[in-house]
């Protein structure tokens, strides 16, 4: 199953969010107001609500404390497991304060971490961490791609891009950024290790 999570940052382009037939829309507190703004009624209104300025949907709404370990938008992606979710495409979470934006990098591990596949749709890219297995990438107009090593150290081949092969990456060294599609798609081997994947416009 497929589930959408709008949070609360801003989304520069609405043409860009693509919500899949029957996926499950969860607005993780303030990512209601993107919802207004699509015109999309969600399935489920998250969080402790302290930055929603919206009138509250007639859907499901779980309320949390201000003060609590997890942030409105680990919220949803725990709720979306606990409903076997585990394709989980996010919007709306990056930018602004840097502190946000490296929690919703943290939360892309802790999807991965659980067996699900999480994409971070921002502003110009997308991210993605991946462990053992092979990905592949399509180029949708997108200049760069950046692969850095999320464990201390990452064993990667890597296929389709302007600088290819065998490949280690370690977390102390940035070797995988900026490099380019060599054609019109590309397939990363993460052989061990797991490593951060961001395409960009």
């Amino acid at each position: 199953m497929i589930c959408v999570i709008f949070g609360g940052a801003d989304i520069d382009d609405y043409s860009s969010v693509h919500i899949p037939e029957k996926a499950v829309v969860i607005a993780a507190d303030g990512g209601y107001r993107h919802c207004v703004s699509l015109g999309v009624k969600p399935d489920l209104l998250i969080g402790d609500l302290d930055s929603n300025d919206e009138k509250l949907p007639e859907c499901e709404i779980i309320t949390a404390p201000c003060e609590k370990d997890d942030t409105d938008l680990m919220m949803a992606v725990k709720t979306a497991f606990e409903g076997h979710m585990n394709v989980i495409n996010i919007f709306g979470a990056d930018g602004g304060r840097m502190g946000h934006t490296f929690a919703s990098i943290q939360t892309l591990a802790y999807i991965e971490s659980h067996g699900g596949e999480g994409i971070l749709h921002g502003n110009g890219f997308i991210m993605r961490i991946c462990g053992v297995g092979k990905v592949s990438l399509y180029n949708d107009g997108y200049k760069y791609v950046s692969l850095f090593s999320f464990t201390e150290r990452s064993e990667i081949t890597v296929g389709g891009l302007k600088y290819s092969g065998d490949i280690t990456l370690t977390s102390e060294f940035p070797l995988g950024v900026s490099n380019e599609f060599s054609g019109g798609s590309a397939e990363i081997t993460v052989r061990s290790g797991k490593i951060l994947i961001i395409l960009e416009k």
